[in-house]
């Protein structure tokens, strides 16, 4: 282990510190071509977030944590990633009790004490989870679904949400019309719901996921949303209440990374060159813009948020999430390893330095620092754990399971209402419609004024 300089304490003050017991911060080692060295790595970085996922529980619920519902999901979903690929099943036993815990009464992650104030992209990322699970070989639970159902069960559901009164499709940000935001179509819901159809027909070789999945992402390119013309730029969002002409043009990673990742999966299905090309020109400007080379080119970063110190609690998951869709990029479309690699070594080798908090293996948000910039929190762990487990895939050189390896996961259709069903929810006013006008309305010009100060700080 490598220790920091003191500064200006003198030797024997040095020496008296460690005497005392008081450990001087230090970086985790890590060595990129080294799976005993990342699995050692995420090990020291997955037992800090473990304790702020126990420690912030939402009164003792499993798989919720205060203020936020998805996080967990997102948590579990790495989880299991790393497991796959590390070996180390410590958290096993309690990510599979949590998951399908939260599944809810009708296995679909839509459960009342939650489903009056969820949005689409919420939903999405334990559907994401869920067929992590199945693609993994993550144990299924005895007595009760299977993952790939509970996977397929967000997918319907968010499929006959497909709302054509405006914008001809797309999916809502916002579930119900009351919500703040309701009418904006955003990349993470369309673009995820994107992804979890094309792994859904990788997985089962269901087409109706091939169909779905061709849907949304031509819709994606006929709304603002996708810019092919311009060197495949993803806006985060377009609005409902113009019909989708403008779009709200902040650069987020997790957009870029959901159509990369689901493109790859289509295209390792179809061997379609259009996906191949859909794929490279995704990977080509997310591989640019969020590595800048004042860091090298090579460490990730949320540009728009981490020289200003605005990434919220969302933001910094991002990369995490993203280091492990462009892992699972190369592994469905090997052509795009050379450009992904470098990337997620020289964010590992970055981790390392970052993780060096407080205490030990204490990670921040800035990888590009060479010492911890005080951040810290589940998310920032998962984001670090993210990316050094997106290191142990490309080592791995394996590919997700399907139906054909992994039988047991094998879907399985349920019978139960669901949640959303209209009996389910109160029935929409005129008054309705018109407050979640007002609100939206809002909401946007909040937006806009936040979109504003970011660049002017620039």
């Amino acid at each position: 282990m490598r220790w920091r300089s003191l500064g200006s304490l003198g030797g024997a003050a040095a020496l008296a510190l460690l005497l005392q017991g008081q450990l001087v911060r230090s970086d985790i080692p890590i060595e990129v071509t080294s799976t005993d060295s990342l699995k050692a790595a995420g090990k020291a970085i997955a037992a800090p977030m473990w304790e702020f996922y126990l420690q912030n529980q939402t009164e003792g619920i499993p798989g919720k944590l205060t203020d936020t519902w998805y996080v967990a999901g997102a948590m579990f979903m790495t989880l299991m990633q790393y497991w796959q690929v590390s070996g180390d099943n410590q958290y096993n036993s309690v990510v599979s009790h949590d998951m399908m815990f939260q599944a809810g009464r009708n296995y679909d992650y839509f459960d009342s004490n939650y489903s009056q104030w969820l949005g689409n992209d919420d939903q999405m990322f334990w559907g994401l989870a869920a067929i992590t699970a199945s693609e993994t070989g993550f144990p299924e639970v005895k007595g009760k679904p299977t993952w790939t159902s509970l996977a397929r069960a967000v997918a319907t559901m968010q499929m006959n949400r497909w709302d054509t009164s405006t914008c001809n499709g797309g999916i809502t940000w916002q579930i119900h019309p009351w919500q703040a935001g309701y009418t904006l179509r955003n990349s993470i819901s369309n673009g995820g719901l994107f992804q979890l159809a094309a792994r859904l027909a990788r997985f089962t070789h269901n087409s109706t996921y091939i169909e779905w999945a061709e849907k949304i992402f031509n819709w994606s390119l006929d709304s603002p949303l996708i810019k092919e013309e311009i060197n495949w730029f993803v806006a985060d969002s377009t609005s409902g209440d113009n019909n989708c002409v403008d779009s709200g043009d902040m650069q987020w990673s997790y957009n870029y990374g959901t159509y990369l990742v689901g493109s790859a999966v289509m295209y390792n299905i179809t061997q379609d060159e259009k996906w191949l090309r859909r794929t490279k020109g995704l990977l080509g400007r997310l591989s640019t813009h969020f590595f800048p080379k004042e860091y090298g080119g090579n460490v990730f970063s949320e540009v728009a948020c981490e020289k200003l110190h605005t990434c919220d609690r969302n933001m910094l998951n991002f990369k995490g999430w993203t280091s492990l869709w462009m892992a699972m990029t190369a592994w469905m479309v090997p052509e795009t390893r050379a450009i992904i690699t470098p990337k997620l070594q020289g964010s590992a080798v970055a981790i390392g330095k970052q993780c060096d908090g407080e205490t030990d293996n204490l990670c921040g948000n800035r990888w590009y620092q060479d010492t911890w910039d005080g951040i810290k929190g589940l998310e920032v762990q998962m984001a670090a754990l993210g990316g050094i487990t997106s290191n142990l895939m490309l080592l791995a050189n394996t590919s997700p399971k399907t139906v054909d390896n992994n039988p047991n996961a094998k879907e399985q259709f349920l019978d139960t209402y669901s949640d959303d069903t209209p009996d389910a929810l109160p029935h929409i006013t005129t008054g309705d419609r018109v407050g979640s006008w007002i609100l939206t309305v809002l909401w946007g010009s909040g937006v806009v004024a936040a979109a504003w100060w970011l660049i002017k700080q620039k």
